[in-house]
């Protein structure tokens, strides 16, 4: 794991050493490390030289936001980067683009508008890598810099406080670091695609936008008429395929498990859509079976990626409502289910698993205690037709005491899809009081249409804006995991099977009344 020493006196950089940590980009002392980042708005005196001396040694020294025009004209520093400094353009939203030499930087990276300054370059030497680039007044010019010859890199992004806690920006510093590093993505992996026609359609998309992982079979499909991905008639044929490595699981839910413990029994490496299992002992055996197969096993989110939640998520995060004690989600609409095998118990799991897991995933996301204790019960009141429950309600206890409540519903008398967090600060919520048409499976994602609505306790009411659709930040991330060695914490098997032990045990308390039960 290469090691990296960040020097900064900007508030708010923690996160972007949060995030350089979670990547594998460990820290450590000035002296052992493999990489030095500066960010600093302030001049760097004596350490000029020390930094130029690193550099020399093969260190790669990277001035990132406010440290290059902190720098005086004259600066060892500026002249070994290669990179000239001009003017400083004012802030405003940009457009980043890939340099002639920035595909591994620039890799996965999307659609990305920060609101920065940034310095216009007077002069660049002939050897300095393009990595980064930003359009003014009808040229290009790089934001983003690395020049071998020197060890020297320059990024003249993060010098406002939304851009150095943006989680983009934090990846393109970890990728620059990589790329000063000498550190390479592997090849593209083949991706198989085992799933119904209705799981299929979403991943297939996602994993085509993803660079990286390419789409090369899919089960009960035909092959396309270019050839570019196999159709297979048999799901043990398209396991089976070597040029698959990475098997993405989305059949009915109670033959997840079957499946993925064949693929990882195959040598491959396994995606599982939510739910992941029906029960703590699938969960292990997919966990042990893993580890001896030295494969990855890890959760898909489908609602992780929904805008309003992304959005609560990060203002959360920001303290905007203090320490979270209480969250509520309902969905549900008068909606008759259509009979097939989601609406079954023994092939779904039941409501809870079906319906819930997706969203009880929500509320241990947002609260990180333990659960201690889960209530749930469910009705059987208007549709006989199928087996699964009419109306379910779930409440959780953490060992914090906190605690959440999840509602889903095919029999409320108008559609709802809310989410609300109470914390000792104010409030958050993502709702659609017009109702969701239709009441479909993802009715809560239709409150993404709206703002989210913070309200302090001073009685102040903000409406936050939603982060912008596009690209799956799961695919994207798992690309990162499995073509640069990025750590998948948020979506291991470990995470998911919290989430599985709850699920569990609500369905467990509901089949006998409402009892109160611990999670496995």
């Amino acid at each position: 794991m290469p090691r990296i020493h960040l020097v900064s006196n900007l508030p708010g950089v923690g996160a972007l050493g949060d995030h350089l940590r979670a990547a594998g980009l460990g820290p450590t002392s000035a002296r052992s490390a493999d990489a030095l980042l500066v960010l600093i708005d302030r001049p760097l005196d004596s350490v000029e030289q020390e930094l130029l001396d690193r550099a020399r040694q093969s260190v790669p020294v990277l001035l990132a936001g406010p440290t290059v025009r902190a720098l005086p004209v004259d600066s060892p520093l500026v002249e070994a980067s290669g990179l000239i400094p001009g003017r400083a353009v004012p802030p405003h939203v940009l457009a980043l683009s890939t340099g002639p030499d920035g595909g591994q930087v620039a890799a996965r990276m999307g659609e990305f508008h920060p609101y920065d300054s940034w310095v216009l370059p007077d002069k660049i030497a002939d050897d300095v890598e393009r990595l980064l680039l930003v359009r003014h007044e009808m040229a290009e010019y790089p934001v983003c810099t690395w020049r071998p010859s020197t060890g020297l890199g320059m990024f003249t992004l993060g010098t406002t406080a939304s851009t150095l806690a943006d989680p983009a920006y934090h990846r393109l510093v970890g990728r620059w670091l990589r790329h000063a590093l000498g550190v390479r993505d592997a090849g593209p992996i083949g991706v198989g695609l085992l799933a119904t026609p209705g799981t299929s359609a979403a991943h297939q998309a996602a994993l085509e936008a993803t660079e990286g992982l390419n789409l090369v079979a899919v089960s009960g499909s035909q092959p396309d008429p270019d050839g570019t991905v196999r159709g297979y008639a048999e799901a043990d044929d398209l396991v089976a395929d070597p040029d698959v490595r990475l098997v993405v699981v989305g059949t009915p839910n109670n033959t997840r498990a079957q499946w993925a413990s064949r693929a990882l029994e195959a040598g491959k490496d396994v995606v599982i859509a939510a739910p992941f299992a029906l029960s703590t002992q699938e969960a292990d055996d997919l966990a042990l079976l893993a580890a001896a197969r030295s494969s990855l096993v890890v959760m898909y989110p489908q609602l992780r990626e929904d805008p309003a939640y992304r959005g609560l998520r990060a203002a959360v995060g920001r303290g905007a409502v203090g320490d979270i004690f209480s969250v509520e989600v309902t969905r549900g609409g008068f909606n008759r289910p259509s009979g097939g095998w989601r609406d079954d118990e023994r092939t779904s799991g039941g409501l809870i698993h079906e319906r819930g897991f997706a969203h009880l995933d929500w509320l241990l996301d947002l609260v990180d205690e333990p659960v201690e204790t889960v209530v749930a019960t469910t009705h059987k009141r208007v549709w006989h037709h199928v087996t699964n429950a009419d109306h379910a309600r779930i409440l959780l206890r953490f060992a914090d005491g906190a605690e959440a409540q999840l509602v889903l519903s095919d029999v409320l008398p108008t559609s709802t899809a809310r989410l609300r967090v109470l914390g000792t600060a104010g409030a958050l919520s993502a709702d659609d009081p017009a109702g969701v048409p239709g009441g479909g499976a993802d009715a809560l994602a239709a409150a993404a249409a709206g703002p989210l609505t913070l309200v302090t306790h001073d009685g102040a009411t903000t409406r936050l804006p939603l982060p912008a659709a596009g690209g799956s930040p799961f695919y994207r991330d798992l690309a990162d995991g499995l073509l640069s060695g990025w750590p998948l914490s948020p979506y291991r098997v470990e995470t998911a099977r919290k989430v599985v032990a709850v699920a569990e045990a609500a369905t467990r308390s509901a089949a006998a009344g409402g009892v109160q039960i611990g999670p496995a």
